[in-house]
Formats: structure tokens, sequence, C-alpha cells
């Protein structure tokens, strides 16, 4: 998913961690460079929370 509105590398580490502590997620690697971030999470884990998750950490997911 694309990420929008990091800004150094200190907002990696904190989207990591919203993303790490949701139910089902088990692996998230956010990459500043490229502005994007991979989740591996169970089926069940709606898109659309990950997104909120993105959202309340301040950033824009695309």
């Amino acid at each position: 998913m694309r990420i929008v509105g990091m800004s150094c590398r200190k907002c990696v580490a904190g989207l990591e961690g919203a993303l790490a502590a949701l139910p089902g997620v088990h692996r998230v690697t956010v990459h500043f460079e490229h502005g994007d971030a991979e989740i591996e999470h169970d089926a069940a884990l709606a898109r659309e929370r990950l997104l909120e998750t993105v959202e309340a950490a301040g950033y824009d997911a695309v």
C-alpha cells in the first residue's frame, strides 16, 4: 500500500508499530524511500481497517 505524508524514519517506526499491533497482522515493513508498506495479514483483516490505522497514525494510504 502506498503511504503519503511520511517525512522521516521515525515516522516509519511509528507506523510499523501501529500496523503490527492489529490482530491478524503477521509482518509489516514500511519503506520510507519508496513511500509504501508491505503487510502480511490474515485474510479476515479488512483493508479498510488497515487504512483506518494508517490514517489514525497521521498518514494517508492510497
